[in-house]
């Protein structure tokens, strides 16, 4: 993982989130705790969806 860089764009920011969000459901998983880390993983596709911005337009 790369080291949180406060200067960074809001969407390198929306990243490095995700990336913690993520190593935290994997931990919570491998410790047992389904409806936490099912929480966070949830948490950590909204991180992904606000990275990626609004969708695009149909043309």
């Amino acid at each position: 993982m790369e080291q949180w860089n406060p200067k960074g764009s809001p969407q390198a920011a929306v990243t490095f989130i995700e990336e913690v969000l993520n190593q935290l459901a994997e931990l919570a998983a491998a410790k047992g705790y389904r409806a936490l880390a099912t929480t966070l993983m949830m948490a950590a596709l909204d991180a992904a969806r606000a990275a990626a911005g609004p969708p695009d337009k149909p043309s």
